[in-house]
């Protein structure tokens, strides 16, 4: 079945670490017409991604400060264009994966917000170079050579910031939408949900899905996989450091969704309900996306019958005493149906 490209929506699943968001988009690619890539797709919240453009470019603009952003955004957009091998420099392989010009496309992007480009010299430009390549500069400088640089001048207003976010977005997506019959895209981790009100509106008519887990279960995840701050509480018993970190998080989601928008357009669940209360919150889920897909993959790529690898797994915790503290401390986030 093929369909107007202007059809497809985002659906962005995002968690906090270790609390199963991976779960959520297994379930979500079992319906007929959702899918997405099986990378994470940073490029709202990432440094130097589109969170940081926008405050250079409309809340925090400054003459030299914007160019760099500019830079640092082309910079981080060579990287997720490129391909990644052992003795290549760091890439995410999306202009393969998307079937895209991801460089082109994000060259093209800010030309669009661009008003003009420039010949110019700051020493914000020199920062970045080695001792040879500033020995150059100064030496160049000494017999009055030039050192100018093409800089950029972007002072879009925030519509059409906004504007043109969207439609790069959209362009990126549009032909492996086509190309895999999607009417909803499924990205991971595009949006944070500690940053919410702005990065959302990057996604045209986009909505996300927040995955949360009992404290207790990341934490004991966290040391199993000695992942964020795991490693760090193996070898120095700092489980208050996990607690404040836990803490501090959710409390800046709180901050982010208190508006009737938000409201329509987030959807927090635990991931516990994804297994014990299954049929329920798929049907949470549908009406939330207001989609009657069918469910052509049902179990194929998310265990949901897998219950006791996910979930409760915090019993397995040697030191037991760690767990209670957790649950003491953080009781209003553990999961009351375990």
């Amino acid at each position: 079945m093929q369909y107007d490209v202007n059809n497809f929506d985002f659906i962005c699943v995002s968690g906090y670490g270790r609390t199963g968001s991976s779960a959520c988009i297994d379930l979500l690619k079992e319906f007929e017409f959702v899918g997405g890539p099986n990378k994470e797709f940073r490029i709202a919240k990432d440094p130097n991604g589109l969170i940081d453009l926008e405050s250079s470019l409309i809340d925090n603009w400054e003459l030299i400060r914007h160019n760099t952003a500019i830079n640092d955004f082309l910079e981080y957009c060579s990287m997720l264009s490129r391909k990644d091998g052992t003795l290549k420099k760091a890439g995410k392989n999306f202009s393969q994966i998307l079937n895209v010009d991801f460089t082109k496309e994000s060259a093209e992007y800010i030309e669009r917000i661009t008003d003009f480009m420039y010949l110019g010299d700051t020493m914000i430009s020199r920062y970045h170079l080695n001792a040879l390549q500033s020995f150059k500069q100064r030496l160049r400088s000494k017999f009055d050579l030039s050192n100018t640089t093409p800089m950029y001048f972007s002072h879009p207003d925030e519509e059409k910031f906004l504007i043109e976010t969207r439609r790069y977005l959209k362009r990126l997506f549009e032909n492996y939408a086509v190309n895999k019959n999607i009417h909803k895209v499924v990205l991971n981790q595009a949006i944070p949900p500690t940053n919410i009100n702005k990065a959302l509106k990057y996604f045209n008519n986009g909505k996300l899905i927040i995955i949360d887990r009992d404290p207790r279960d990341i934490y004991a995840t966290m040391l199993k996989e000695e992942s964020f701050l795991g490693a760090d509480v193996i070898s120095n018993d700092s489980v208050h450091k996990y607690i404040k970190w836990h803490r501090y998080t959710r409390k800046q989601v709180a901050h982010g969704t208190d508006s009737t928008f938000m409201q329509d357009k987030v959807l927090r669940l635990n991931l516990e309900d994804l297994f014990l209360n299954y049929n329920e919150t798929i049907g949470r889920i549908k009406e939330f996306l207001d989609i009657d897909f069918a469910h052509v993959d049902k179990g194929n790529k998310f265990k949901h019958k897998s219950t006791n690898d996910c979930v409760g797994i915090w019993r397995g915790v040697l030191d037991q005493g760690t767990t209670l503290q957790i649950e003491k401390e953080l009781g209003e986030y553990c999961y009351n149906a375990l």
